[in-house]
């Protein structure tokens, strides 16, 4: 078994670090994020927003590399795309840059363990503070089964009625 090219190992092990560097700047978004939603900053979520469109735009280059990169791997070993993994690169590289490369695969799959975790609370938050607002607009509008509420995207999510305020126009 031939080893692969130091050099395409480097161009590897480059992308493996702004991978890196891409997944902490998302931790701290979510960190960022579920702050300004407690705090109830519009301003900073506003922000926020546009930044989601330049890390979309980023994810999308990342990927389209990480795919140069799979295609290039795969010529080498003969086989699909879709069976390369760093491990079997790994195998291929000189000892020194096997070292390298699983030190970076043991960060990236600390990080994505932790994205995870943070994607996860993200989501509770979120579903925390929709049941909440759902809970305050039944106390203004009613009891439940009277009335119409409509979710962000406009689905019809449940019923209101008379409450502190009436919704009959």
């Amino acid at each position: 078994m031939n080893t692969i090219s130091p050099q395409w190992i480097d161009e590897l092990l480059a992308y493996l670090d702004r991978q890196e560097q891409v997944l902490e700047r998302v931790l701290a978004f979510l960190d960022a994020f579920r702050g300004s939603l407690i705090r109830r900053d519009a301003a900073a979520l506003e922000r926020m927003q546009g930044q989601l469109e330049e890390e979309g735009r980023l994810w999308t280059e990342m990927e389209m590399h990480r795919r140069r990169l799979t295609e290039r791997f795969a010529a080498v070993f003969g086989c699909r795309a879709e069976e390369v993994c760093l491990s079997a690169i790994g195998r291929r590289a000189e000892p020194m840059q096997q070292k390298r490369l699983q030190e970076r695969q043991a960060r990236l799959k600390d990080l994505t363990e932790r994205l995870r975790q943070q994607h996860l609370a993200t989501e509770l938050l979120v579903r925390e503070y929709a049941r909440l607002n759902r809970q305050m607009l039944e106390v203004l509008t009613g009891s439940r089964g009277q009335g119409r509420l409509y979710d962000a995207h406009g689905r019809s999510g449940g019923v209101a009625s008379t409450g502190l305020m009436s919704v009959q126009g």
